[in-house]
């Protein structure tokens, strides 16, 4: 070869000027800023975390709510089958196990169906294998959608918390959608974020905006039923919020758009809805457990069958069976029959028996975070990860306790931002905080608002940054009924939830 002729240098693969995996991913890195490689490394720790748990909770039994979502995942998985064997599904396996007693929306049978099109009979370890890996990418989602919207902050302040905590990996590889309504709902403020943001710079907003958020309200709602109330406050909110921010002839645009969220959110929920009322001879909008809750709540457990109800089974499957006995021996609708028994055994409740049947509640709510690392511990472990559950779950909850004691109490001038992302973490958490008021508590609703509270920390810490950098109260940029207004508001959330907090108190005495 003569010296003047030049050689194509090779990669290791041999493939002249292309570099191979290693070389793509080294420049890929290199590209990127500090603040990104932090999120990756967050990211990468979060799978960590979440591979950790995993062994020891694999093989474990399923708890509770969990084998109606695998139930409901192959029935669902069946009814495809049939349909691409262009046959009929069987309606009476979709009435018995998924429509079932109306009590859970089948938001995580949907996300199983897929595998057990795949694997029929996939054992539990497959199947918490499958969650923790849908878990995950729902959480990397979220976080992308959190960066570009909010930041790089809050993006890793929701890798942190919760994708650190260990109880909260847990639940991702379990089949109940606590943690995957959690995380819709966060995607969920960032499209209302991004239209309000969208109607102050131009005045209006496109309908495809609205039905994107109404899909990722209904989802949530799929996911769990709980989350209605925030969904509605926050859909309301945002409505009245852009109708102040658009310009006058606009605002039969912004109009179009929340009636295009309202007609996507009821569009999906109709076969749900539908189908359940039809298999129920009853009224179905979402579920029809709030009667039975409520009486076991905070009525007599001694008269939730019009008297004792039999023994041998749980509070909430005694009950079930008889109203579905009275329902067979009177031709009424169960749901009607557990509407009755419900007011029967809350004749007693008094304003005092109620308010400190919330104060229980709430104390059950925010007790004991770790509890189900516990639950779903495998016997067949080849490690323990309990005590370091425990012990990082609640080092971590704990102060975002107050983070969220914060959150209702933050009131800020400085900046649209920072205002309207402060409105919509409160209403969420508020939303959220509603359920002890219905609801027997538990540790493991917290998992949904956990990435609010994730987020909540960072938006904070900008409030704060800003305060003390001397930044500029915000006149509403000309619009100064938009400032009074978005101050307003948070006041009134501020002083609702704490005349809730000091009421509830004072009736409790």
């Amino acid at each position: 070869m003569s010296t003047t002729e030049r050689t194509t240098p090779s990669t290791p693969q041999g493939r002249p000027g292309r570099p191979g995996p290693a070389g793509r991913v080294r420049a890929w890195w290199d590209d990127l800023g500090r603040p990104e490689r932090v999120l990756v490394l967050l990211f990468g720790a979060t799978l960590v975390m979440r591979l950790f748990v995993y062994g020891g909770i694999a093989g474990g039994i399923l708890i509770g709510d969990e084998a109606y979502y695998l139930d409901s995942g192959r029935a669902l998985s069946n009814a495809l089958r049939d349909l691409a064997g262009l046959g009929a599904p069987d309606t009476a396996e979709l009435d018995r196990i998924v429509v079932g007693s109306g009590w859970f929306m089948p938001g995580m049978s949907v996300v199983l169906t897929p595998l057990f099109l795949v694997a029929p009979q996939a054992p539990v370890a497959l199947v918490r294998a499958y969650l923790s890996v849908f878990s995950a990418l729902l959480l990397l989602l979220t976080a992308l959608r959190v960066r570009r919207t909010f930041g790089n902050g809050p993006a890793g302040a929701l890798l942190v918390f919760p994708g650190l905590v260990p109880t909260y990996a847990a639940f991702g590889a379990a089949a109940w959608g606590d943690t995957s309504a959690g995380l819709v709902v966060v995607l969920m403020v960032c499209q209302a974020v991004d239209m309000l943001r969208t109607v102050r710079e131009r005045g209006s907003v496109s309908w495809r905006a609205g039905v994107g958020l109404g899909l990722y309200a209904i989802v949530a709602v799929y996911f769990r039923s709980s989350v209605s109330l925030l969904v509605v406050g926050m859909l309301g909110l945002t409505f009245v919020v852009s109708l102040v921010l658009a310009a006058r002839a606009e605002r039969r645009r912004v109009v179009v758009a929340y009636v295009a969220a309202g007609v996507a959110f009821l569009a999906v929920l109709a076969p749900w809805s539908v189908g359940a009322s039809t298999a129920l001879d009853a009224r179905v909008v979402t579920t029809v457990s709030v009667p039975t809750v409520r009486a076991n709540t905070f009525g007599d457990s001694d008269l939730v069958c019009f008297g004792e109800c039999d023994p041998g089974s749980s509070i909430w499957f005694s009950p079930l069976r008889y109203s579905r006995e009275q329902a067979h021996a009177t031709g009424l609708s169960e749901v009607d029959i557990a509407d009755e028994m419900s007011a029967y055994a809350r004749q007693g409740v008094t304003p005092t028996s109620y308010a400190r049947d919330v104060i229980g509640n709430t104390g059950r709510y925010l007790g004991n975070p770790s509890r189900f690392s516990v639950l779903l511990k495998w016997s067949e472990a080849p490690y323990d990860t309990v005590l370091v559950s425990q012990v990082l779950t609640w080092g971590m909850f704990y102060p975002m306790v107050l983070v969220m004691l914060a959150l209702l109490g933050a009131v800020t001038r400085r900046g649209f931002d920072h205002q309207l992302q402060l409105i919509l973490l409160k209403v969420g958490v508020m939303g959220l905080l509603a359920q002890p008021f219905v609801h027997m508590g538990g540790p493991r609703y917290w998992t949904t608002m956990a990435p609010l509270l994730g987020i909540g920390l960072a938006v904070l810490w900008g409030i704060r940054r800003d305060r003390r950098s001397g930044a500029a109260q915000w006149d509403g940029d000309g619009h100064p009924l938009l400032a009074r207004f978005l101050y307003g508001v948070q006041w009134a959330l501020t002083l609702v939830a704490a005349a809730v907090v000091l009421g509830v108190g004072l009736v409790a005495l």
